[in-house]
């Protein structure tokens, strides 16, 4: 194994010096942190490197022409701290040379159990309190739904999907699905007829921006206009959903709740809701998703230089 020269590009606090030293074996080292950083600024970074380990906080996109840059088409690859690759534009990469690594399934328990929340979070409207002292009105006793017996729908059936589906049926919901995959043992109930009989949504598919699959806007009018009270939650993407349309079926009440992570755009266009919920995006942060995210980081670019890539994306 030839020695290999890694630049780290992240937030702090993402990762510790400790957990580089795996790293340090192979060769130098540099650890870059910042809070953003451009295109232009992070090939330069890239000058003279391996391997950029790359930290999704500082950046959040990378445009195809990302992958045109002489520093960028000159690394062996690319490791990010995230699961879902779509922000980084990846069919560019593989076109132009860059392989692209991921972390598959290092937080599966931790969405999977954040989803669960908000759904029970929905059903007993316990967080009402809260938006009744926010909103400076008296506190009301409002009435829950028990979901044991009712009918849950899941839309993907990865990883996280398929401990959503396990979580809902163990408190006693009748959960359907959908997937791009089919399954084995689990029939693929169409989008229609899950969106028209589920009073439990939860979205769990791995968002596609490019290529025929892209599934952006994919839960549309459509489909919303079909629920009957449903609780919707996403925590996968919120560019999967049709937020006009959404807003339109929480005033007619064909949507009864929603869960999406928050941002300023979304805040000024359901931030009126109290049926919305808007959490940070904090999901996938536990102790245990934290502790394999910084090993499988580094363990990736460690497996890169033996010319393995068991989590190459593109």
């Amino acid at each position: 194994m030839t020695s290999a020269k890694t630049i780290v590009v992240t937030v702090p606090g993402m990762i510790a010096d400790g957990d580089l030293e795996p790293l340090r074996q192979l060769g130098e080292v540099r650890y870059h942190e910042t809070d953003q950083v451009t295109e232009e600024q992070l090939a330069e970074l890239c000058a003279s490197f391996d391997y950029l380990m790359l930290n999704y906080d500082v950046i959040k996109r990378l445009s195809p022409d990302f992958y045109r840059h002489d520093n960028i088409r000159a690394l062996s690859a690319i490791s990010a701290d995230i699961t879902g690759m779509d922000w980084a534009s990846p069919e560019h990469a593989a076109t132009n040379g860059v392989k692209l690594l991921n972390i598959p399934h290092y937080s599966t328990e931790s969405v999977a159990e954040t989803i669960l929340a908000e759904v029970l979070l929905h059903a007993r409207q316990r967080h009402s309190a809260y938006m009744d002292r926010i909103r400076q009105r008296e506190v009301q006793e409002r009435k829950g739904i028990n979901l044991a017996g009712r009918r849950a729908g899941v839309i993907g059936l990865g990883s996280i999907g398929s401990r959503v589906a396990e979580l809902l049926s163990a408190i006693g919901m009748d959960v359907v699905a959908w997937s791009k995959t089919p399954r084995d043992g689990r029939t693929n109930t169409p989008l229609d007829e899950l969106f028209a009989s589920s009073e439990v949504i939860c979205l769990c598919v791995k968002t596609i921006r490019e290529g025929e699959g892209t599934n952006v806007g994919m839960v549309d009018s459509a489909l919303l206009e079909r629920c009957q009270n449903a609780i919707i939650v996403n925590l996968a993407n919120p560019d999967l959903v049709d937020h006009d349309a959404l807003a339109e079926q929480l005033k007619s009440g064909k949507v009864a709740a929603y869960t999406v992570e928050s941002s300023a755009e979304l805040e000024a266009r359901l931030g009126s809701f109290d049926q919305v919920h808007l959490p940070p995006h904090n999901s996938w942060l536990s102790d245990e998703s934290f502790a394999t995210l910084r090993e499988v980081w580094v363990e990736n670019v460690i497996e890169a230089a033996k010319g393995s890539f068991p989590n190459l994306v593109a």
